[in-house]
């Protein structure tokens, strides 16, 4: 039933239309298109490369890195998250370079962030939910 009720509320809040501030130029709606699938189609490690690849499609450059912690000097640091920014977490290590990168698409009832993001169960994008302790911060593309 939990699981019912966090993909009801990931659903609603992909719905929503209303524009945030960074606009994005809709980069959680591109990012949604691909769900279930691998654009990259690299087996390892290709979360960054995947929020590359969707920042040159909403015509920006990316961070030009495959690894997700290049993501921290893309972009404004922002504290307060908004639809299309984009989320860079700890994976492992949190002193270590290893990381995750995708774009926050809100935060779910139980207060973890919900994040479109590549490399995911079964090497797809995916939408998750991350616990707020393993962000390292979130980034407003500029």
């Amino acid at each position: 039933m939990r699981k019912l009720i966090s993909a009801v509320f990931i659903t609603a809040l992909l719905c929503m239309s209303a524009p945030s501030v960074s606009e994005a130029r809709g980069a959680v709606e591109v990012a949604q298109k691909y769900v279930g699938t691998n654009p990259t189609h690299r087996r390892t490690k290709w979360c960054a490369e995947f929020v590359n690849f969707i920042e040159k499609k909403v015509g920006r450059r990316g961070s030009g890195s495959a690894w997700a912690k290049s993501f921290l000097t893309y972009g404004k640091r922002v504290s307060q998250p908004q639809k299309d920014d984009i989320a860079v977490m700890n994976r492992g290590n949190p002193k270590g370079r290893n990381g995750h990168v995708g774009y926050f698409v809100g935060w779910a009832p139980n207060g973890k962030a919900i994040v479109i993001s590549g490399n995911g169960k079964g090497s797809k994008v995916r939408i998750a939910e991350y616990p707020r302790s393993r962000i390292i911060e979130f980034r407003r593309p500029a």
